[in-house]
């Protein structure tokens, strides 16, 4: 039966016409229908062009949201991934014990980095069940829990690189710091080189990845000599190099009211500061630098706490919402009807850290490049 299928598919359908519909079919969907015959399944997993095809054209109904979520026990720790719409086993383990923070997310491909003294970057693409230990950089870092770890795609090369922030000397009396740089380039045999540039001060939190740029925060606590223009640092990775782009005016300059977000492939800046609500901007035009605020929460926090300490603005996803993270709850604001409802409590029991939420959209891009 499946030798009539497939020749019957080979002989009617020319493959070019077969890729066009497989890059409109969500990704998931895809990893569902690779086993109804040989010709599907190469082309699925191994066609060359297809990755691309379908990223080009992958739309915002294939955004889940995934928990990571942290076990402990007396001897080690354990970090694992899940999606929130399905059965609570993994889909992702982590090799290692220890916990893994996500750094960023690009093309369908995550980046993770081990909390600790101890370095490692892993990267993944969680629906083709494929991880990629990073191999270790030989220039050691002299406080690795502010080491930051950035994934990318270079155009130009049509290569992905992964950034590495790192302090080669650090004096935390003074404030005083040295930091380095350096990128790897994935499908080589090289090893970690080092960039000239380097960010001004070190970097705050995850990396948010859009227009081919990695954009972070910059750390608050080094940034004393109150020359602060902008608290948003960037690397382009066509041209390996650092800058800092303009934001709205801010009553604030301190990073720590402050966090980043991917807006469906735009940046978004969250203002924590006004205490009563959140106020997320967006940037519309990238070349031009023209923010506009997206959206306004209402937010009533609980008596004396800072309205940052209490919620986490995750993502879009759906007609437009906006799911929030509160303390153990998902929660999500409607643009439309300016309500919030609550959509799920995660709990894992006494041997469960607090998990993280993303939201992520799957692709075809493999590790194996």
């Amino acid at each position: 039966m499946e030798e009539h299928v497939e020749g019957t598919m080979r002989e009617s359908i020319p493959t070019e016409l077969i890729l066009e519909i497989f890059a409109r079919i969500p990704t998931k969907w895809l990893f569902q229908i690779r086993c109804i015959c040989k010709q599907w399944y190469n082309l699925i997993n191994n066609d060359p062009c297809l990755p691309a095809m379908h990223l080009a054209q992958s739309t915002t109904s294939e955004e889940e949201a995934l928990i990571l979520t942290h076990w402990f026990h007396v001897k080690h720790r354990k970090s694992t991934l899940q999606f929130i719409t399905e059965s609570p086993n993994p889909i992702l383990e982590f090799p290692n014990t220890g916990r893994y923070d996500l750094e960023n997310s690009c093309h369908g491909l995550l980046c993770f980095a081990k909390c600790g003294k101890e370095e490692e970057a892993i990267l993944s693409n969680p629906l083709k069940h494929e991880l990629h230990i990073l191999p270790r950089s030989t220039a050691l870092s002299r406080w690795p829990q502010f080491t930051r770890y950035g994934l990318g795609f270079d155009s130009s090369s049509k290569m992905y690189k992964i950034v590495r922030i790192f302090f080669r000397d650090f004096d935390w009396t003074n404030r005083r710091y040295d930091l380095g740089a350096e990128v790897y380039t994935m499908g080589t045999v090289g090893q970690w080189r080092d960039i000239v540039q380097v960010p001004h001060y070190p970097l705050y939190r995850r990396g948010v990845y859009t227009n081919g740029i990695l954009h972070w925060l910059v750390n608050y606590e080094f940034t004393h000599d109150g020359d602060l223009k902008s608290m948003v640092v960037c690397f382009d990775f066509k041209k390996e190099e650092f800058n800092s782009i303009p934001h709205p005016e801010f009553s604030s300059k301190n990073s720590n009211w402050f966090e980043l977000v991917d807006l469906r492939g735009s940046l978004g800046m969250v203002d924590f500061s006004l205490g009563t609500h959140i106020e997320i901007w967006k940037l519309k035009d990238y070349e031009k630098k023209e923010w506009v605020r997206a959206y306004k929460i209402d937010i009533h926090p609980l008596d004396g706490m800072p309205i940052n300490q209490c919620i986490e603005v995750v993502g879009v996803i759906g007609e437009d919402e906006i799911l929030l993270k509160h303390f153990d709850m998902l929660v999500v604001y409607s643009s439309k009807t300016g309500g919030l409802r609550s959509i799920q409590t995660l709990s894992g029991g006494l041997h469960m850290d607090t998990p993280q939420v993303y939201v992520y959209k799957g692709s075809l891009v493999s590790l194996s490049l």
